[in-house]
C-alpha cells in the first residue's frame, strides 16, 4: 500500500517525464473522431490516427521543447519530415501496445490511479496533493484532467507487458565479463604528429594554377544572397522587463493568495500493519480479522508508548514492505494522504499516543503519532520574490494577449512602414547591415519560417512588411527588406588569396601523408634517423583514445602486435597532418567484480531490451494491421475542431 509509488517507480518516472520531455511513445488520443477515412494519417486496429491527433502529439513536443529549452528552443527542429515521422510512428507504437494491452484486458483500477496522481511531485506543494497544481501543470502540457487521467490509466495499465518485455532481455556473466574485458583493454602507445603547417614553405602554387582552379568550379566561390532589413518585434518576455510593481501591489496579491503560501498542518507517523486474509469478493475474512485485533491487542500492550520498541515491533511484525524496514516510519503527511480511516485515527492523537487497532481494506493497523507539525503561512518576503515574477508574467501575458492582434494585423495593413505601430505598442524597429539567410534565422530566435518568409522572390522585390510569424513563447515578429543583394560569384582577385591557400595546403597534406607512410615504415624497420619525436607514454582504450588518434587509426593500434617489442602504425590525422603510434605494449582488463559485472550486465539488459521492444513492436505490427494513408509531411493543417484553419492575410 505505502510503499506503491517506490515499487512503481518506473511508472511515476514516465508520468514525470510527460511534464518535460515526449513519453517514449509519443502521442495524446482524439477524442475527435468525426473525420473522413481520407483525412486519417493511418489506422491501427481499425481506429484512426486524424490529423488532429498528429497536431496534437506535435504541439506536445513543441511546449515541452519550449518549456526546456527556453530562448534556445529552435521550432525549425519540428520542420524536419524525419522528425515528424517519428511522432507518428510514436503514434502508431502507442496504439499497438494499447490495443495488445486491451486484448490481454490489462486495467488500473481507480485506486492505483489516484494513488499514483497524489505522489508526483509535480502536482505537490509543500510534499502534499495540491488540486491547484495539478491543473496548472496540465494545462502547462495542454491536457485536460480527463484526457491525462486517460491516458496515465493506460501507462499503468501496461506497465506489466513493458515490464514483461523488457525482462525478456537477458546477459549472462560470461557475456557480460566478455564484454567488459574488451572494451576495457588498453593498449601504451607514445605519438608522433606530423603537423602540416610544416610542410607549407615546400609548397609553391602558380597563380595560373589557382586561376584553373576558380575557372573549374567558379560556383564554389560564391557570395550568398543577402538583405538588408527592418523588423518589428513583440515579445512577452520584453513587455514583463518593463512592468513596474509597487509594494502595496504585492503586498495586496499576497493577502489575495495566502492560502496558496500556507502549508497545512503535517504529522509524522509509525505503523504496524498486520494482514489480514481476503474471501473471494476480496472481502477481509471474519475470523482472521478478529485474529488479527486479538494479535494487535497484544502488541500494543507489549510496546506500550515506547518509540523504540514499536519500532523493533514494526520490523518483526508489520506486513507494508515499504516501511516495516524503517520500524513503520512514514514520514510527514497532510490530512487526506493516507485512507480514511487511518487518516482520521493519525489525526485525533496527540504526539507520542498510540492508537486503538484501526481496520482498513488493507488490514489491521496499529499507528504511533511521532511529531506535529503545524500549520504555518510562509511570511511575504518569503515569497516576495515569486509574487513579483508572477504578477509580472500575468500582466504582460495580459498586455501581449491585447498587442497581438493589433500587431498582426496592422503589419498587413500599414505595410510600408512599422512606425506608427511602434509608436502605438511603445515597440522600437531595428534596421540591420547586410545579412544572410542563417543571419536572418538567427534574429527569429532560429525560425526557419521567418527566414523562408523574408527571402520569398514577393517580399524581396515589394519591400513590404512580412505577415507577424509566431516564434513560440509567446512572440511575434514582422520585417520587411530594404535592399537586396542576390547571390552571385565573386570576382577571381577577390578570392585568389583564399584559393591559394586551399591549394597550398591540399599539397601540403599530400606531402605529410606520403612522408608519415615513409617514416612509419623506416622507423618499424628499426631506423634512427626518421627525425619523429614521440610523446609521453599514454593509455587508450577502445573508447578513450588520445589527441591525434581517429577511429581509424585507433584500430590499427588494437590490432597491431606489440608482443616482440614496439609495434608501429599510421595514418592521417583528422586536422590533415599524420600521427605515427608506437605500441608499446597491451594492457589487460583487471578482472570484474561481482557488482561490476553486474552493472555491466544491466546496461546491456537495456540495450538490448530496446531491441527486445523493437521487435515486440514488429510482431504486433504482423498481427494488429497497421494501414498509413498518407505522409505526415502531406497532411493539411488542422485546428483542434479539425478544420482546415482560413488562409492569413
Amino acid at each position: 500500500m505505502y510503499d506503491f509509488v517506490h515499487k512503481n517507480k518506473r511508472v511515476v518516472q514516465v508520468i514525470l517525464a510527460l511534464m518535460v520531455l515526449p513519453f517514449a511513445f509519443v502521442g495524446v488520443d482524439s477524442y475527435v473522431r468525426n473525420m473522413s477515412n481520407e483525412q486519417d494519417l493511418a489506422r491501427v486496429g481499425g481506429q484512426p490516427i486524424s490529423p488532429v491527433d498528429f497536431e496534437n502529439a506535435l504541439r506536445q513536443q513543441q511546449d515541452q521543447m519550449r518549456n526546456i529549452l527556453g530562448q534556445n528552443f529552435d521550432p525549425a527542429m519540428f520542420d524536419n519530415p524525419e522528425v515528424k515521422q517519428q511522432v507518428l510512428d510514436g503514434i502508431i507504437n502507442q496504439r499497438l501496445l494499447s490495443e495488445r494491452a486491451s486484448k490481454l484486458s490489462l486495467t488500473a483500477p481507480d485506486a492505483e490511479l489516484r494513488r499514483v496522481i497524489l505522489e508526483i511531485p509535480a502536482f505537490q506543494d509543500n510534499g502534499k496533493f495540491s488540486p491547484e497544481r495539478y491543473a496548472e501543470a496540465l494545462k502547462g502540457i495542454g491536457q485536460s484532467p480527463l484526457v491525462f487521467e486517460q491516458r496515465l490509466r493506460q501507462d499503468l495499465a501496461m506497465q506489466p507487458m513493458q515490464d514483461a518485455i523488457s525482462r525478456a532481455a537477458f546477459v549472462g556473466n560470461s557475456q557480460a565479463a566478455a564484454f567488459q574485458r574488451i572494451t576495457e583493454e588498453a593498449r601504451e602507445v607514445q605519438i608522433a604528429v606530423l603537423a602540416p603547417d610544416a610542410y607549407l614553405a615546400k609548397v609553391q602554387v602558380a597563380e595560373a594554377d589557382v586561376r584553373a582552379e576558380y575557372d573549374k568550379n567558379p560556383d564554389s566561390y560564391r557570395a550568398p544572397e543577402q538583405v538588408k532589413i527592418e523588423y518589428l518585434k513583440l515579445a512577452q518576455s520584453d513587455i514583463a522587463k518593463g512592468v513596474a510593481l509597487t509594494a502595496d501591489e504585492l503586498k495586496a496579491e499576497y493577502e489575495k493568495r495566502k492560502k496558496e503560501f500556507s502549508a497545512p498542518e503535517e504529522r509524522r507517523a509509525s505503523h504496524i500493519l498486520l494482514a489480514v486474509d481476503k474471501d473471494d469478493k476480496g472481502k477481509l475474512k471474519a475470523d482472521s480479522l478478529a485474529a488479527a485485533k486479538t494479535k494487535a491487542e497484544a502488541l500494543i500492550k507489549q510496546v506500550g508508548t515506547d518509540a523504540g520498541k514499536f519500532a523493533d515491533a514494526a520490523k518483526a511484525e508489520s506486513k507494508d514492505p515499504g516501511s516495516a524496514p524503517q520500524g513503520g516510519d512514514l514520514g510527514f503527511n497532510a490530512r487526506g494522504v493516507m485512507v480514511k480511516p487511518f487518516d482520521d485515527a493519525m489525526f485525533a492523537l496527540k504526539a507520542g499516543e498510540v492508537s486503538a487497532p484501526i481496520e482498513t481494506e488493507f488490514g489491521i493497523h496499529i499507528i504511533r503519532l511521532a511529531e506535529v507539525k503545524a500549520e504555518r503561512v510562509r511570511p511575504f518576503e518569503e515569497v516576495r520574490a515569486q509574487l513579483e515574477n508572477d504578477v509580472r508574467q500575468s500582466r504582460a501575458s495580459k498586455q501581449f494577449a491585447e498587442s497581438a492582434d493589433k500587431f498582426q494585423n496592422r503589419v498587413y495593413e500599414e505595410s510600408d512602414s512599422f512606425s506608427k505601430l511602434a509608436a502605438d505598442l511603445k515597440l522600437t524597429p531595428v534596421k540591420t547591415e547586410w545579412l544572410t539567410r542563417g543571419q536572418v534565422q538567427a534574429i527569429g530566435s532560429g525560425n526557419q519560417k521567418f527566414a523562408q518568409t523574408v527571402f520569398t522572390p514577393a517580399n524581396l522585390s515589394s519591400k513590404r512588411n512580412i505577415e507577424a510569424v509566431d516564434l513560440g513563447g509567446n512572440a511575434l515578429i514582422s520585417a520587411r527588406v530594404l535592399e537586396h543583394k542576390p547571390s552571385a560569384v565573386r570576382p577571381f582577385d577577390e578570392v585568389k588569396v583564399q584559393i591559394q591557400a586551399q591549394l597550398q595546403r591540399k599539397a601540403a597534406t599530400e606531402l605529410v601523408a606520403k612522408d608519415g607512410i615513409e617514416k612509419t615504415k623506416a622507423v618499424a624497420e628499426g631506423s634512427a634517423t626518421t627525425g619523429l619525436v614521440f610523446g609521453a607514454p599514454t593509455k587508450v582504450t577502445r573508447q578513450a583514445g588520445a589527441p591525434g588518434l581517429n577511429t581509424a587509426l585507433l584500430k590499427q593500434v588494437f590490432g597491431a602486435d606489440s608482443t616482440k617489442g614496439p609495434a608501429y602504425v599510421g595514418a592521417p590525422s583528422d586536422a590533415g597532418g599524420y600521427s605515427i603510434v608506437r605500441v608499446v605494449k597491451s594492457i589487460d582488463a583487471e578482472a570484474a567484480t561481482g557488482d561490476k559485472l553486474k552493472g555491466i550486465a544491466q546496461r546491456l539488459v537495456g540495450q538490448s531490451g530496446a531491441d527486445v521492444t523493437n521487435a515486440y513492436l514488429s510482431a504486433l505490427k504482423d498481427s494488429i494491421k497497421v494501414e498509413i494513408k498518407k505522409g505526415v509531411n502531406d497532411a493539411k493543417k488542422t485546428d483542434a475542431a479539425g478544420a482546415t484553419p482560413a488562409p492569413a492575410k
